[in-house]
């Protein structure tokens, strides 16, 4: 009782103490952000030599002129053309004059002790944006020379001034050496970043490419803000101090636990017994749980049993089932044959031995009448056994054609569910249907047979994951309009709205490399859609199940077959309309123009060849995303051809499923420039391939020529960006040093993208490696194509016109003739 009385008073004083370290360290802190700092301030009453500059010593005809007054400091520049790049300065020295004298060296003032700066500036000119130069120029005896300027490390931070009126704070970490005097005065590696420990002068310049005219620099006001302690320094302090403090409260714990200590060991032994008591007590429930264990795992055994055999009686029972029904129904006929033609053979040989002893006309009379009789019921029944047979094979018939003919729903369904049964039946899940017999359809049934196995696949793969026994129903029933609802729903895990909105995207799947192709339900919205004129649902919710609902009409509308459906990328064909203006192709022998590029002209070709072969064929251009989009519509045959050619690499791996033309650009016939931006000297100067090698290139993976070109040239810094703005932004911006493109027609052959402007690196070139081929599906109109359009669009490309229209619109280019091709 009496060390509780004693702990008391020794709690309360230690809670007191650290309450009150506690406001202490608070205030600390506040007054060394706050109250402890120190200031540098520059403005129209500072003493520090101020001076401006010009480009007049570089060779420059631009005049500045330093202005004082009770708002500040002022330059007024005259910037005149002369120099390359025109300038005016306004600098404020922090030199040290008397220090020079003594060492020879330049000494400036240690930035290092500030944190930030804070400036009010304006900036006026005739430029919409008048950006300003701020530079801290450091002297480094390790760089710099005291009688050349221009050897002292620029730290630099370029912004317009004018798009606030207040006070701007910029943290001196936000001061970075400027890139062109780290390439024009090499170091050593300890001093290419920021150095402000020695600055000797804060200059404010105009920006870079001025415009010449009247220009203004006013500076109010600059401080140079920091902490005569510095934040981390000051934390250690408080850091110590509490230290101290915890090793006095840790003393003063010590000896309150040491009069605690004899009251813990007479709690211990209390601890002891009750520790004995819980140990039973948990020994006692730990054998019965091991008990209750036992028999709960002999239950899961049994069940695992049972449910084992229950599968297997269901998977027997499934096929037997089909085994039954088939044997059952071929029994009766082919086994009155069998008896037919047993009969028959005993009639012929009575006939045989009658007609040795005594051949009568009546017996030859009811010989023939028997055998009429006879082989009229074997014909019977054969026949039955054929349609049975036939049935089977209705199926697999339509999986290989689109033929157009009426059909009863009802066999449709029942001749899938035969050839799915096997499948259904090795799933261990149930299948059944519920359809109108007297729905009769004047339609395709092979495509919608396959819409039926592609959606019981899709349950078996992905809805009855984990489910040992799914159940699907498929229903159908008349509606209005002649239309037929289909329905088929299954009692799976259902689909989670973020996959649901995308589940009729082409290629798109969450079992990849598992079994999904990610185009079996994008497929059948196609189908439904544009070949049965219908339309598809599908609602879902998850774990409970999927439904997918199709209305169809009952005669289904007529496919044209005389319409020829040609694949070109979107932007191919915004700019063909744009570059035809309304005139007629036949008409055009001129494919230079703003919108004439290498595919718009091979889109052209292809077209007036279609023209030329089938004058009366009727054909539809459809937009396709990407290349790769359009090869896999002609996988899928949803296009009958590509009117623009692709890599031979991309083609070859489908070379089994489409029809690749001769090639229309040659191997190495495909010659690009390595584009850069204009101040990039370090690329610009590059002469050789291992030049090249040092760059940073961007490029699209998926571009296949272009990837692997770069990769045989050896360039192993390379990003993967996806569209070409992207890429050209990236350039000019120097995140990357060059990017691959064909040579542009425009002045000096330089690309221009909204503001961003790329140039070739002269006399250099790249032949990407693979030829150009346009492609077909394996369709009849695929076949056809390949056989009467291909040969024409050779004989174009042998005559010369092709090339001759390559060159027009500047795929070939004579001005790079002569320049070095590094491959």
């Amino acid at each position: 009782m009496n060390s509780k009385i004693s702990a008391f008073p020794i709690d309360r004083l230690a809670n007191t103490l650290m309450l009150g370290l506690v406001l202490l360290t608070l205030i600390a802190l506040y007054a060394n952000e706050n109250w402890m700092t120190r200031s540098l301030r520059i403005d129209a009453l500072t003493k520090l030599p101020i001076t401006v500059i010009d480009d007049r010593p570089e060779g420059g005809n631009s005049v500045a002129k330093l202005r004082k007054d009770s708002k500040g400091l002022h330059v007024d520049c005259e910037i005149q053309a002369g120099y390359q790049w025109p300038f005016c300065e306004l600098e404020i020295s922090f030199e040290d004059k008397a220090g020079n004298k003594a060492d020879k060296t330049i000494q400036g003032i240690n930035l290092s002790q500030y944190d930030s700066l804070r400036i009010k500036v304006r900036s006026d000119g005739p430029e919409k944006v008048h950006a300003l130069r701020i530079f801290l120029r450091n002297f480094n005896s390790a760089y710099s020379k005291p009688s050349l300027g221009s050897t002292l490390k620029p730290h630099e931070i370029v912004y317009d001034p004018n798009q606030t009126t207040a006070t701007v704070e910029f943290k001196l970490s936000q001061f970075m050496v400027a890139s062109w005097w780290v390439q024009d005065h090499p170091t050593t590696i300890d001093h290419l970043g920021p150095e402000l420990d020695n600055v000797v002068a804060m200059s404010l310049t105009t920006g870079g490419n001025v415009t010449p005219g009247t220009h203004n620099i006013s500076l109010e006001s600059a401080e140079f803000v920091g902490l005569w302690i510095s934040a981390g320094n000051f934390r250690l302090g408080i850091i110590f101090v509490w230290i101290v403090a915890f090793l006095l409260y840790l003393t003063l714990a010590w000896r309150r636990s040491r009069q605690e200590l004899l009251e813990s060991e007479r709690l211990k032994e209390a601890l002891k017994l009750s520790n004995e008591i819980l140990e039973s007590r948990v020994e006692e429930r730990t054998r019965a749980l091991a008990s209750s264990n036992s028999r709960l795992i002999d239950t899961l055994q049994n069940l695992e049993g049972t449910r084992h055999e229950l599968v297997q009686n269901e998977k027997n029972a499934a096929l037997g089932a089909l085994v039954s029904g088939v044997a059952h129904e071929l029994n009766t006929p082919i086994g009155n044959a069998l008896l037919v033609s047993t009969t028959l053979s005993d009639k012929i040989k009575e006939l045989e031995i009658v007609s040795e002893t005594k051949f009568t006309r009546k017996a030859l009379k009811d010989f023939f009448i028997e055998s009429y009789r006879g082989t009229t019921i074997l014909q019977q029944n054969l026949e039955r056994a054929a349609a049975l047979i036939s049935s089977f094979k209705q199926l697999s018939a339509d999986q290989h054609s689109e033929q157009r003919r009426e059909f009863s729903l009802d066999q449709v369904v029942e001749e899938t569910r035969l050839a799915m049964a096997p499948t259904i039946s090795q799933a261990r899940h149930i299948f059944q249907t519920d359809i109108d017999p007297t729905i009769v359809m004047q339609a395709y049934p092979g495509p919608l047979s396959q819409i039926l196995i592609n959606f019981i696949n899709n349950a078996l793969l992905h809805a009855f994951e984990d489910i040992e026994q799914g159940h699907m129903l498929l229903t159908a029933k008349l509606v209005p309009e002649n239309k037929v609802e289909i329905v088929f729903s299954d009692n799976g895990n259902g689909i989670p709205a973020h996959v649901l909105r995308r589940v009729f995207e082409p290629f798109f799947t969450t079992k990849l490399g598992k079994g999904g192709s990610g185009l079996g339900m994008h497929l059948a919205h196609t189908v439904v859609t544009q070949i049965f004129g219908g339309k598809i649902d599908i609602e879902s919710i998850p774990g409970e199940g999927t439904s997918i609902c199709m209305v169809l009409p009952l005669i289904a509308p007529e496919l044209d077959q005389t319409l020829v459906k040609i694949g070109a990328p979107k932007d191919v064909v915004e700019d063909y309309q744009l570059f035809l203006e309304g005139r007629q192709l036949t008409s055009i022998s001129d494919f230079s123009g703003e919108y004439s590029r290498r595919d718009v002209v091979e889109l052209a070709f292809f077209i007036c060849a279609l023209q030329t072969v089938w004058p009366d064929t009727k054909y539809e251009i459809i937009a396709v995303d990407s290349y790769a989009v359009g090869i896999e519509q002609l996988r899928s045959s949803s296009i009958a051809a590509l009117a623009t050619t692709c890599w031979r690499s991309d083609l070859e791996a489908y070379s089994e499923e489409i029809h690749m033309s001769e090639a229309m650009i040659a191997e190495g016939k495909s010659l690009v420039g390595i584009y850069t931006y204009p101040q990039n000297q370090h690329a610009l100067t590059c002469q050789t391939l291992t030049d090249i090698q040092q760059l940073r290139f961007v490029s699209n993976r998926d571009w296949s020529a272009d990837w692997n070109t770069l990769e045989q040239l050896g360039i192993s810094h390379c990003l993967d960006v996806k569209t070409w703005r992207q890429m050209v932004y990236m350039v000019s911006s120097e995140e990357v040093d060059a990017l691959l493109a064909p040579f542009s027609m425009g002045q000096h052959m330089n690309i221009q993208l909204d503001d961003c402007q790329l140039i070739p690196i002269p006399n250099l070139r790249i032949a990407l490696q693979g030829s150009r081929h346009f492609a077909s599906s394996a369709t009849k109109q695929g076949q056809a194509i390949a056989e009467n359009i291909f040969p024409e669009l050779q004989k174009q490309s042998q005559n010369g016109r092709f090339e001759l229209a390559l060159k027009q619109c500047g795929f070939f280019i004579a001005n790079t003739e002569n320049w070095h091709t590094l491959n």
